[in-house]
C-alpha cells in the first residue's frame, strides 16, 4: 500500500436494511408488533453505532529496542501461509520524524492485538525493513515489514554436501546453525530414511531447508512465542477454534464469526506413478504406483522417482500422490478471526449444509486491520477481517515439491582418498572427490559419495577399466542434471599433473602411461605418428605377459631385434620350424643343451664346418651310419682312440695304413711292428697256410733259416739269440 493509502485509509462501511420499508411491514401487523419491531432495530442500531466507534479492538506494535509508545499503528496486513514465511506489514504514524533505523533493522519487533484490554494474538518477527513517509508537521507516516525469525536464512547462500544423513537432521542443523527457536514432531519415519548424498548447491539456507522439508512432505508454521513448529502429519497442528457461521456480519460483532463462506472440489488426477533405476540393481524394478478411489483415468508418471531403494519407493510414491490431492476440496472463508493462522484446525458452526459444520485445516490467512482513531483521530471504530484458505481437518496437505537446482554442467574436481594412500576405489571402481567449492569438506575420503567413472567400454565381466588416482583433477557431470547424482566423464591435466609427453615438442604422440603403485616407475603404450618415424611402443615396468588362445601370427617387412637380459624358456606343444632366408648366426656365451626324444635329421645343402676349440664327445647307444658321398679325411694333431667292444669290420676296395714311425698290430696271440728298421712278428705260433709263397728278393736263405729254428726251438736270427742271451743273464 503506497504512503497516500496509508495517510488516507478506506473507511469501513454498514449497510442495514430499514424494516420499515419492508412491503409487510404494516400489512398484518398489530400496531404493538410494529412498535416492538422498531424498537428493536433501534436497540440493534444503537449497539452497532457504539460498535463502531468502540469495538474495544487495539492495534499496538513495538519496533525494535524503540519505546512502544513510539508508533500508532493506523492499519497492518498480515499474510501467512502454511510452509511460507510471514509477512506482517504495519502502517504507523509517530511525532518523532528523525528516526535512526539502522540499529532496529533485525531486531525483534511485533504487533498486538487486543480486545478491551485482552490480548488476542501476538505476532513477532524480525524487523526486515522500515520506510518513513510523509510529515504533516506535527505527525509522520511510517511503514514496516517484519518477518519471522527464519526468514534471515534467505539471506544467505551456500553450496555444500550433507551425507549419510536423514532429512530432519539436517533440517535441525541448518536451524541450530541459523540460532532459529523451534519445535518439531514427526510421526511417519518411514519418509525419513538415511540419504547417502545430499548436496546445497547455490541456494540459501533457507530454500534449501524448504526443498528438503517438501520432498519428505514436512510442513512447517509460526506459533506464538514466537517459534517455529514443522511435522510430517497434520496431528502436530492444534485445535481449539470454533467459529460461527453468520453471513449478516451487521448481527455479530464476536471475535469467531464467519460471514462468507465458499466450498470447491476439483478432479485431479487419480494414480501417482514413479520409477527409477539403481546402477547397484540394475535389473531391479523400482517402480511404485498409487491409486485413489475414484475413476483412475489421469495419471501422472515421474521417470526420474529420486529413490534408489524399495523402502523409499512407497513411502515417497503414496506422499506424492498426496501432493496432487492438495487442492481437491478447498474452501474459503471471510472472518474476524485473528487466532487463524497456518497449523491450526477450527471447527464450523451453524451453517445450514451439515458437511460444513465440521474440522477445517486452515492453509493459509490474510488480515487486514484499520485503526483510523491512531491516523486522523476521527470517530471510526478499529476493524480486523480476514480472508482464510483451507482443507478439510483429516487431509493431508503436503507442500508443493521444490525441484533441485539443476547442474549447469560439468565441473572439475580431485580425486581423494585416505592419507597414505595412492588408489582408493570400491567394487565397481568408483572413487571419492572433493570439490573446488566445498569450503566445509574436508579433501580426504569422507569429501564425497562414491563416484562412478564413465569407462570408454564396458559389459559383464568385460571391458575398459581406469581407475582415476588419488591427486588427479576429473571432470565431473550429473545424471539427469541431478546435483546429488555426480559421476566422472574425464580427467584433465593442470598445473600440477603435467602430462606424460613433452609437449609441443612430442605433439606426435599419443600415449597411455600408468603409474606405479608406491613407485617411480610406468608402464606405457605408446604411438609415434611423426612422417618416417612412425613407431609402437611398449614399456612394461616388470613383467609382459601375452595369453593367446589360438594362433599368433607376426608379420615383419624388416629386420626385426630381441634381447633377453637374463633367462628365456620357449615351451612349444607340437612343432616347431623356423625358416630363415639367407644366413643363421647364433652365439652361446656358455652351454648349449639339446635333449631330443625321438629322431633329429639334419639336411645340408652344402658344406658344414665344425669348429671345437676343445672337447667334443659322442654317446650313440645304439647305431650309428655314416654315409659320405665323397671322400673323407680326419686330421687328428694329438693321439686318436677308437675301441671297439665286439668287432670291427672295415671294408675297402683299397686300404692303405700309413705310420710315419711305427705301425703294431698287436692281438692276444702276438704282435707284428713295422718301423723303420723293418717288419718284426711275435707270436705265440706262426701259421701261414698258402698254397704257395713268393717272396722276391734274395731272402730265401732267412726262409729256411726260420722254418729250421721253428722246428728245433733255436732263435732264428741275430737278434732274437742276443735278445735270448740277455734273457739268461738277468735269471
Amino acid at each position: 500500500m503506497s504512503t497516500n493509502d496509508a495517510n488516507n485509509p478506506p473507511k469501513p462501511r454498514l449497510v442495514l436494511d430499514d424494516p420499515t420499508s419492508s412491503p409487510s411491514f404494516k400489512m398484518g401487523m398489530t400496531f404493538s408488533e410494529q412498535h416492538a419491531r422498531i424498537k428493536k432495530y433501534s436497540e440493534l442500531l444503537d449497539t452497532l453505532g457504539k460498535g463502531l466507534l468502540h469495538t474495544g479492538l487495539v492495534f499496538t506494535c513495538q519496533i525494535g529496542d524503540l519505546p512502544k509508545s513510539t508508533f500508532q499503528v493506523t492499519q497492518f496486513d498480515l499474510n501467512e501461509g502454511l510452509s511460507e514465511l510471514f509477512t506482517l506489514s504495519i502502517h504507523a504514524v509517530s511525532e518523532q520524524r528523525d528516526i535512526d533505523f539502522a540499529n532496529q533493522l533485525g531486531v525483534a519487533s511485533s504487533l498486538t492485538v487486543s480486545r478491551d484490554g485482552k490480548t488476542i494474538r501476538t505476532v513477532q518477527g524480525l524487523l526486515a525493513s522500515a520506510e518513513q513517509g510523509n510529515t504533516d508537521g506535527v505527525k509522520t507516516w511510517y511503514q514496516f515489514v517484519i518477518r519471522p525469525e527464519m526468514w534471515v536464512m534467505t539471506l544467505n547462500q551456500d553450496s555444500r554436501i550433507f551425507q549419510n544423513k536423514t532429512v530432519p537432521q539436517i533440517l535441525q542443523q541448518l536451524l541450530d546453525e541459523a540460532h532459529i527457536k523451534y519445535d518439531k514432531q514427526f510421526y511417519q519415519p518411514e519418509l525419513h530414511q538415511t540419504r547417502r548424498y545430499i548436496t546445497q548447491k547455490r541456494e540459501s539456507a533457507y530454500a534449501f531447508w524448504c526443498r528438503l522439508a517438501f520432498e519428505e512432505g514436512i510442513n512447517f508454521w509460526f506459533e506464538e512465542g514466537p517459534k517455529l513448529f514443522y511435522s510430517d502429519n497434520h496431528l502436530g497442528m492444534t485445535a481449539g477454534i470454533t467459529l460461527t457461521y453468520n453471513p449478516q456480519a451487521e448481527t455479530d460483532i464476536t471475535d469467531t464469526t464467519a460471514t462468507t463462506w465458499r466450498y470447491t472440489e476439483r478432479l485431479c488426477s487419480d494414480v501417482r506413478i514413479d520409477k527409477d533405476y539403481n546402477p547397484i540393481r540394475p535389473s531391479y524394478p523400482l517402480s511404485q504406483n498409487t491409486t485413489g478411489d475414484v475413476h483412475q483415468q489421469h495419471p501422472v508418471f515421474e521417470s526420474y522417482g529420486r529413490f534408489q531403494e524399495e523402502a523409499e519407493a512407497q513411502p515417497l510414491n503414496q506422499l506424492r500422490y498426496e501432493q496432487s490431492q492438495n487442492y481437491r476440496q478447498t474452501g474459503s472463508a471471510s472472518t474476524n478471526c485473528f487466532a487463524l493462522m497456518p497449523g491450526k484446525i477450527f471447527t464450523l458452526t451453524h451453517h445450514p449444509s451439515a458437511r460444513m459444520n465440521s474440522r477445517w485445516q486452515v492453509i493459509s490467512v490474510s488480515h487486514h486491520g484499520v485503526q483510523p482513531s491512531a491516523d486522523n483521530g476521527g470517530g471510526e471504530g478499529t476493524q480486523l477481517s480476514n480472508n482464510v484458505t483451507f482443507i478439510p481437518g483429516t487431509q493431508e496437505w503436503r507442500p508443493p515439491f521444490h525441484y533441485k537446482p539443476l547442474a549447469d554442467g560439468d565441473e572439475l574436481a580431485t580425486v581423494v582418498g585416505p592419507e597414505g594412500e595412492e588408489i582408493y576405489t570400491n567394487e565397481q571402481g568408483a572413487v571419492k572427490v572433493y570439490f573446488h567449492w566445498d569450503r566445509r569438506g574436508k579433501p580426504d575420503h569422507s569429501g564425497s559419495c562414491w563416484l562412478r567413472v564413465a569407462q570408454g567400454w564396458n559389459g559383464d565381466g568385460f571391458g575398459f577399466m581406469v581407475i582415476p588416482r588419488i591427486g588427479q583433477e576429473v571432470i565431473v557431470s550429473y545424471l539427469n542434471g541431478d546435483i546429488d547424482r555426480p559421476i566422472i566423464t574425464g580427467c584433465t591435466y593442470n598445473g600440477r599433473n603435467a602430462p606424460p609427453l613433452d609437449l609441443p615438442k612430442e605433439q606426435t604422440r599419443t600415449t597411455f602411461r600408468t603409474k606405479t603403485h608406491k613407485g617411480t616407475g610406468f608402464n606405457e603404450l605408446r604411438f609415434e605418428d611423426a612422417g618416417g618415424r612412425e613407431e609402437v611402443y611398449l614399456h612394461a615396468q616388470r613383467d609382459h605377459r601375452t595369453h593367446v588362445l589360438n594362433d599368433e601370427f607376426h608379420t615383419i617387412n624388416h629386420s626385426r631385434q630381441k634381447k633377453v637380459g637374463v633367462d628365456q624358456q620357449e615351451k612349444i606343444g607340437n612343432d616347431k620350424r623356423t625358416e630363415v632366408g639367407r644366413d643363421h648366426y647364433e652365439k652361446i656365451g656358455r652351454n648349449s643343451v639339446i635333449h631330443i626324444s625321438q629322431d633329429q635329421e639334419t639336411q645340408i645343402d652344402r658344406n658344414k664346418t665344425e669348429i671345437i676349440n676343445s672337447s667334443k664327445k659322442s654317446i650313440i647307444f645304439a647305431d650309428q651310419l655314416i654315409q659320405i658321398g665323397g671322400q673323407k679325411k680326419v686330421i687328428v694333431e694329438g693321439n686318436m682312440h677308437e675301441e671297439i667292444k665286439t668287432k670291427l669290420l672295415s671294408q675297402s676296395p683299397l686300404y692303405i695304413i700309413h705310420a710315419e714311425k711305427k705301425l703294431t698290430l698287436a692281438g692276444s696271440g702276438g704282435s707284428i711292428i713295422i718301423d723303420e728298421m723293418g717288419i718284426t712278428i711275435k707270436a705265440k705260433q706262426l701259421k701261414i697256410n698258402t698254397s704257395s709263397v713268393n717272396i722276391d728278393g734274395g731272402g730265401i736263405d732267412q726262409i729256411n733259416a726260420l722254418t729250421a729254428a721253428t722246428e728245433e726251438g733255436i732263435p732264428f736270427c741275430e737278434v732274437c739269440a742276443k735278445i735270448k742271451k740277455e734273457a739268461e743273464d738277468n735269471e
